[in-house]
């Protein structure tokens, strides 16, 4: 997978360089749309063996384990395993900035990362107890998010900063549509056995091969990347906000937005079943419609907010609608009493999720601190907040589903109205943000 380079020498008397014209130089690589393509679909393949699980097998698979307990088993486990890409996130990719691998620093760890995610995901699609697959979605978690952590490096690292709202964009879809693909094949597998989950696997190995085959990278030295200590780990979960408040509000602001929307990710099966009454035969299908409506949602205001916000040139006004939006989305799915209602309310947050998602990578990445020497570190720490709210989800989860619930029964509607303020929370983040339009 190694290749030749063939730098191209910068102009002479041109200004300082960014990021992205000095790797294109040493490279030789163009980002077009070629790369572009190949990039996009690459983070897609590592979506979509993350999200199947996230958003559909693996609660079914905890439902057929343990039936009886399956809310808390479910709140359990999606906390390790969130905890665990808590970590891996920033600091693989940490380590991958300062890896001097001659394969380069991004393509082991992407590669690596989706390799060590599909064996644990074979595991889980085997596992016959509570712990067997608490156990194989962590490992599941810290590979797939290992990937994740060198793969959306690249966007401040190599795409230019007039195109990165557009490609913003594309990436923001990705969960999404990744989360729809991967339903989508579970209704050919269907939901019992190991191919649930090793079909989305597979389809997501082929889209990162395909990537990382193609990325050409320059390898770095030690004197450019620095020697590696132990206190790397420690740092790599670190950015002062104080220091660098845009970034921080940034993260903030996510971190909210993100938790309103793992609430509701996280229970829509036992929503669905328990709340509304929904037969458990009728689930898979009934989860493929919502979910295709919320990819393409998605995928629709994604790409015409990113492109909306390169043309204007502004961030902020986006995200701030967007999390509005998703407030009220949650309202409408908390009232809601059957599934046409709760198709609206997914429809609307799909449109506001998408807005929000097609300009937030933009938006950090023009506020990112250290951006030439640790990218990865740097979107390693943002992307912290879109896995901590998978941590923090299930520990409010139980409390808001008690309140004002009869006993047997929990408050889904509590629930989902305490998701709107998450989001609520989140739009006053961004919106107190300078130095950034």
């Amino acid at each position: 997978m190694t290749q030749t380079q063939h730098p191209v020498p910068a102009a002479a008397g041109s200004t300082a360089e960014s990021t992205a014209e000095r790797m294109m130089r040493l490279t030789g690589q163009h980002v077009g749309a070629g790369f572009i393509t190949r990039y996009v679909l690459g983070q897609l393949g590592v979506w979509i063996a993350l999200m199947t699980p996230a958003a559909v097998t693996l609660s079914l698979r905890v439902g057929d384990v343990d039936p009886a307990n399956k809310a808390a088993s479910l709140s359990l486990i999606a906390g390790l395993g969130a905890a665990c890409a808590l970590f891996a996130n920033p600091i693989f990719g940490r380590l991958s900035d300062k890896s001097t691998s001659r394969f380069g620093q991004r393509r082991p760890f992407i590669l690596g990362g989706v390799l060590v995610g599909i064996i644990a995901t074979f595991f889980l699609g085997a596992a016959t107890t509570i712990p067997m697959i608490a156990v194989a979605w962590c490992i599941a978690q810290v590979g797939f998010n290992t990937a994740l952590a060198a793969t959306v490096a690249v966007l401040p690292e190599r795409v230019p900063a007039h195109k990165r709202g557009r490609v913003s964009a594309w990436l923001g879809s990705g969960s999404q549509v990744g989360a729809v693909a991967g339903t989508f094949l579970v209704q050919g597998t269907g939901t019992q056995g190991v191919w649930m989950f090793l079909a989305p696997a597979a389809l997501a190995l082929v889209l990162v091969v395909v990537f990382v085959a193609g990325l050409k990278e320059a390898p770095r030295t030690r004197a450019e990347v620095g020697r590696f200590r132990l206190a790397d780990i420690f740092t790599a979960l670190w950015i002062n906000p104080f220091r660098f408040p845009a970034f921080g509000l940034a993260w903030v602001g996510r971190f909210l937005v993100w938790t309103a929307l793992a609430l509701l990710t996280t229970y829509k099966t036992y929503f669905l079943s328990d709340h509304l009454g929904l037969p458990k035969e009728a689930l898979p299908n009934l989860l493929f419609i919502s979910m295709l409506a919320l990819a393409a949602s998605v995928f629709v205001s994604s790409l015409l907010a990113g492109w909306l916000s390169d043309i204007v040139k502004r961030r902020k006004v986006f995200v701030i609608a967007a999390s509005l939006g998703y407030a009220a989305a949650m309202i409408v799915v908390a009232t809601a009493t059957g599934f046409d209602g709760f198709l609206l309310g997914v429809v609307i947050g799909g449109l506001s999720q998408g807005a929000y998602m097609g300009v937030d990578y933009a938006l950090v990445s023009d506020v990112l601190p250290d951006s030439d020497t640790e990218a990865a570190k740097g979107m390693g720490v943002f992307n912290l907040s879109s896995t901590v709210p998978q941590t923090v989800a299930p520990v409010l989860a139980p409390v808001l589903l008690l309140i004002g619930a009869t006993p047997g029964s929990q408050n889904y509607v509590a629930l989902y109205v305490g998701a709107a303020v998450f989001a609520l929370l989140g739009a006053a983040a961004i919106a107190v943000i300078r130095g950034v339009r």
